[in-house]
């Protein structure tokens, strides 16, 4: 858990110094910009987390669509419930608390629904946590690449 809030903090850090001028950015040759990967790293936290317990509730299941992997904010249409700056902060400082509190003492539960990726299962609640922070940390470098070519 301690990584997981350490990758949450920064990237909430991170975020932070960006105002919401640039989030929109997308540079030629890039697949989204800073509101997608800011969405990405929160919608795939809760589906996966929702894997591991199917008792952990998604919230902003409406955002799932805007933010799962395969989506492009190119795509977005004008009705699409895209959410603000600060509806995603908001979202992602309270979901790492909910995490924190839900999973507290599950970390050696075995999963609701095994994910597979590439032949490396995640079995266990702390696979999936592990999993995770670790994808947050890979976003966190492609917002740190964004934020270099929005300047």
């Amino acid at each position: 858990m301690t990584l997981f809030k350490y990758s949450r903090t920064s990237t909430l850090i991170l975020l932070k110094q960006l105002g919401e001028e640039v989030w929109d950015e997308q540079p030629h040759n890039w697949p989204n910009n800073i509101r997608w990967l800011a969405g990405h790293i929160y919608a795939e936290a809760e589906g996966f987390m929702h894997d591991a317990d199917h008792s952990y509730e998604i919230t902003h299941q409406e955002w799932m669509p805007l933010f799962l992997d395969g989506s492009r904010p190119s795509e977005w249409k004008e009705n699409d419930p895209v959410p603000t700056r600060e509806e995603i902060m908001n979202a992602l400082m309270e979901q790492e608390s909910r995490i924190e509190n839900f999973f507290k003492g599950k970390l050696k539960n075995d999963v609701s629904k095994v994910r597979d990726l590439n032949g490396m299962l995640l079995e266990t609640v702390d696979s999936s946590l592990q999993f995770i922070t670790w994808h947050e940390g890979i976003h966190i470098g492609d917002i740190k690449g964004l934020r270099l070519l929005t300047k």
